[in-house]
């Protein structure tokens, strides 16, 4: 039960409950840490005090002038980044302007606005003071410059208006003044008071104030600027400096009752009994001291300010302008798919600060958790957008009557976010199993030291304890844990504290997360198929939170991996294609007409598999030139440059040069071309934007088939239509096919269907009855389309010369480039050769047994067809037609034989294992589940580039779908 807070004067000395004490009613963030640099700024630390969630007492308005009016309070904080210039302040003023009408445009909500001091002024003030102490000439000349850019900002918004402008100025200079003195001391001194680091620091607020106060009187509004240092009182203490930007601080407590007090004296003297709603510009992140000593709230204090005046003015909610649309998934510069959260808790919002979430400063959140106010976190530019609302609590003890949120089951992890530098501090020793008290020994020598603790990884027993710290606190944490076991580590040898720096903290955030299962195996499988290793594992208590550390280099793949595993419904993967030639060229047309949906029918089942699958083509390149685009290349633009079936690179970037145009303003901007280079190529396609990597080869190069199984160990997936390495020696085939899913990295896939079926996935139909238990016995197949037209027409015909069927095959652009690869049966053989290692033979291609139709070739194909085929051709068909026979060239592999042939056999016509037309392939297998009388067959068109480059596109979606 919540134990309310008494109203007496000790809290004006420091000793109000201000918080409340609620033994079940959860936590709150606040932060700080001992230690100093120069400045004596603070590193941040995690604090935990007890927040009340129950309803607070009504007070009596009567003796707060604030509350006098029939709309409750409107509270807004700008920051820095809103406030970079005269255009944003104005921006700022008409949105106050804007938000103050509310939906009853007869009323006016009362409405104050608290406000950081203009973008890079604070840096720019605690650099005055730090130059102080080496050049006071410099540090002056500091001062006058971040002065005049106030005035001139001042002057840009609030032109011609002296009667608003001269107060503010004279009070800028009186500022001014202050500070040259303060210099002046400081260097005498040799050092900087903490009192004169705050104080001078503080001024940017101070000026800021003003300024948007002389805005919003130039619209005839009634507007005051309040100086926080006047109003909110806090106590003195051992903080001291600004402490780092972006860390939680030790929370300050303001005297709630010493701060309404002076709220109301400030409000007598400039608002009076005034009826009409004011617009109240505060200054954030400045307060003073019971004394009357200007201090501060620390760095991202104004934050702290906002919800601070929230809960004395009673407002209905408190809004956080930022230039993003509310609390992101992810931080979009790392990962740009990242989206705006609608709605997330209190607790989910602690949790996201805490772990680097720039959501809003953990101390904040406390007062609106007392009074129940809502946050809002919006776009400054484009405030239309909901942004997120934060509201609520997270346990099903803690929630509050009023909420509204429901968990969504499609989306249990709302946030990804992180800590990018850390470093894990680990004590092992056999001798600390059983032994009690390892672990309050290592906090106790950390806490010593005032090292803060991020997260803790250990087993059931005590033999391991692992701690994250900050990269800065490394070292000490290393010696206070070597000093306090330094006997343990003395006696035995296997006994250490070992520093392991330059990690990350990766953390999934969700309310959803509870009572879900398989958010941890999610969350490890999107790391492990991203190749990232996990160093180290926490999950909270709370259950809204699992925190993996890796590596820092790591961790943007990490992150995106992640965001993509739990938010996003794309897949998003990359392909880089080597080889721009007919198949390459084909294979981008392809590729681009997938991409425009053309050709699909969304409504099939079987779509819903690749209804979320992003294909970026991030890299191109030919023998000459390669194109390369960080977010993917413009397919459709590419496209318009295929010239006789081929895209040539090196020819295209040539006219372009010539015409003095620049590839980024022909294709896309952030398209980029350079001379071909593979290894550059390689490095360029290892992005760590993409977890999901695959290259695409479409050359019949050695040289970069010899690279295949480095590929594959960094994690590449590989297709490819070449038979390089799936036909040259044995060890190098067994090498590419040992580092498939194994090898340091492991889960890369090799792809070659295409290599021998063309759009027809033979390999893959062989591995899946092989998988399933299947024994095959033998394989015959027409394997080449050349000789499958030929040997048709000729079977229908077989008056027809084989050299004129021959001809026919050449004018569809069937054969290959080199025409005796078809007639010596040296496809074929490959082909064949590919299929038995496939079955399990260990077959060389000299081990192919070959009935070439042409062993040489000349500079006329044809006449060479004329004079050695022709007729002993004429004469093998005249026979096989009278014995009632179809002649094919085919493959055969005999398993049981372990023989490899390539031949022309003959086939009873009335029965042929395959009934073949026009230049299909064919496949027939028999195994024990499809014995010779009724065997397995495969069967369609599979000659020529368009016929190889759909078979690529099925490949790649084939790996696509098993990385979703």
């Amino acid at each position: 039960q919540l134990l309310r807070r008494t109203k007496s004067a000790k809290s004006a000395h420091g000793a109000a409950l201000t918080g409340g004490l609620a033994g079940a009613a959860g936590a709150c963030v606040a932060c700080g840490s001992k230690g100093s640099s120069r400045r004596n700024l603070r590193r941040g630390t995690l604090q935990v005090r007890a927040v009340a969630t129950l309803p607070p007492e009504t007070k009596t308005q009567s003796t707060q002038s604030w509350k006098r009016y029939d709309l409750k309070w409107g509270v807004h904080k700008f920051g820095g980044a809103s406030l970079n210039d005269a255009k944003l302040y104005k921006i700022c003023g008409d949105l106050l302007l804007s938000e103050s009408k509310g939906t009853d445009s007869s009323k006016t909500t009362p409405t104050a606005a608290i406000v950081s001091a203009a973008g890079g002024m604070t840096d720019a003030l605690v650099s005055i003071i730090d130059t102080a102490l080496t050049s006071v000439d410099e540090s002056l000349a500091k001062l006058k410059a971040a002065s005049d850019r106030q005035k001139a900002i001042l002057m840009e918004l609030v032109p011609d208006r002296p009667e608003l402008t001269d107060p503010v100025l004279k009070n800028i200079d009186q500022d001014q003044d202050a500070v040259k003195a303060m210099l002046l001391a400081a260097s005498k001194m040799r050092g900087v008071p903490p009192q004169m680091l705050e104080f001078v620091a503080g001024l940017g607020e101070v000026w800021s104030a003003q300024t948007l106060s002389a805005y919003l009187k130039t619209t005839g509004k009634l507007s005051e600027w309040i100086d926080a240092r006047d109003v909110l009182i806090v106590p003195e203490g051992p903080l001291s400096g600004l402490g780092e930007k972006g860390t939680a601080m030790d929370t300050i407590e303001p005297f709630w009752d010493e701060t309404k007090e002076r709220l109301e004296r400030w409000w007598g003297n400039h608002l009076g009994d005034s009826e009409e709603s004011p617009f109240l510009i505060i200054t954030g992140f400045v307060c003073s001291t019971l004394a009357g000593r200007p201090t501060t709230l620390k760095r991202s204090g104004s934050d702290y300010s906002a919800t601070i005046f929230a809960k004395i003015l009673d407002a209905s909610n408190v809004t956080f302008w930022k230039n993003v649309s509310g609390v992101y998934t992810a931080d979009p510069r790392q990962v740009p798919e990242a989206f705006p959260v609608n709605s997330m808790t209190f607790d989910e919002a602690m949790e996201l600060a805490y772990f680097g979430g720039q959501v809003l400063h953990p101390s904040a959140m406390v007062p609106c958790i007392e009074e129940r106010i809502p946050v809002l976190v919006k776009n400054v530019f484009d405030p239309a957008h909901p942004g997120t609302r934060v509201y609520g609590r997270g346990d099903a003890y803690l929630r509050w009557e009023d909420q509204d949120d429901e968990v969504d089951e499609n989306m249990p992890v709302k946030a990804i976010t992180s800590i990018e530098k850390v470093s894990l501090l680990t004590i092992a020793g056999a001798s600390f199993l059983g032994t009690h008290g390892v672990a309050e020994r290592l906090m106790a020598s950390l806490a010593k030291v005032g090292v803060n603790v991020i997260l803790t990884s250990q087993g059931s027993s005590e033999h391991s304890i692992s701690v994250a710290v900050s990269n800065t606190d490394g070292q000490l944490a290393l010696n206070a844990v070597e000093d306090a076991f330094q006997l343990e580590i003395a006696r035995n040898t296997e006994t250490r504290a070992a520093l392991r720096e330059d990690l990350s903290i990766l953390a999934v955030i969700g309310e959803g997360m509870k009572n879900y299962a398989g958010i941890s195996g999610r969350f490890f499988n999107a790391l492990g198929q991203s190749k990232v290793n996990i160093v180290a594992i926490a999950q909270g208590s709370s259950e809204r939170n699992i925190s993996a550390v890796v590596s820092r280099d790591e961790l943007p793949l990490a992150l995106k991996a992640t965001h993509d595993a739990f938010l996003l419904k794309e897949t998003s993967v990359s392909v880089s294609l080597l080889g721009s030639g007919k198949v390459g060229s084909a294979f981008l047309q392809k590729l681009a007409a997938w991409e425009a949906n053309q050709g699909r029918n969304s409504m099939l089942p079987s779509m819903r598999e690749v209804e979320y699958l992003s294909i970026d083509l991030r890299a191109l390149s030919d023998v000459s030139q390669m194109l390369v685009a960080p977010r993917g290349l413009p397919l459709a633009e590419l496209e318009k440059h295929i010239d006789g079936a081929t895209l040539d690179l090196g020819r295209i970037a040539a006219s372009w040069e010539k015409e003095g145009k620049k590839v980024d303003e022909i294709l896309a901007k952030d398209v980029e071309a350079k001379p071909s280079n593979l290894g550059t190529f390689i490095d360029f396609s290892e992005s760590k934007e993409y977890p999901r990597k695959v290259i695409i080869d479409c050359t019949d190069s050695d040289m970069v088939a010899s690279q295949y199984s480095e590929w594959l160990r960094r994690g590449f997936h590989i297709i490819t239509p070449s038979r390089q390495v799936l036909t040259g020696p044995y060890q190098r085939y067994e090498d590419c096919l040992k580092s498939v899913g194994h090898g340091k990295f492991g889960g890369s896939q090799f792809r070659y269907d295409a290599a021998v079926g063309g759009q027809i996935p033979i390999i893959t139909l062989l591995q899946d009855l092989l998988q399933t238990g299947d024994q095959i016995d033998s394989l015959t197949g027409v394997l080449s389309g050349t000789l499958s037209l030929v040997f048709n027409q000729l079977n229908a015909h077989p008056e027809m010369p084989f050299s004129e069927a021959y001809q026919n095959a050449r004018e569809r652009d069937l054969p290959n480039p080199n025409p005796i690869e078809d007639l010596s049966g040296q496809d074929t053989a490959q082909k064949s050769l590919i299929l038995a290692r496939e079955l399990g033979l260990r077959a060389e291609l000299k081990d192919v047994e070959i009935e070439p139709l042409l062993e040489t070739s000349g500079d006329d194909i044809i006449q060479q067809l004329k004079d050695n085929v022709d007729g002993p051709m004429a004469e093998r068909f005249r026979k096989a037609r009278e014995d009632g026979e179809l002649l094919y060239y085919v493959g055969r592999v005999d398993v049981q034989q372990g023989k490899v042939s390539v031949g022309i056999h003959s086939f009873p016509a009335k029965q042929p294992p395959f009934a073949l037309q026009d230049a299909d392939y064919a496949v027939q297998v028999v195994s024990q589940r499809f014995p010779k009388t009724t065997p397995l067959v495969f069967r369609g068109p599979g000659a020529g580039a368009e016929f190889t480059a759909s078979g690529l596109l099925a490949s790649l979606l084939r790996v696509c779908r098993s990385l979703a």
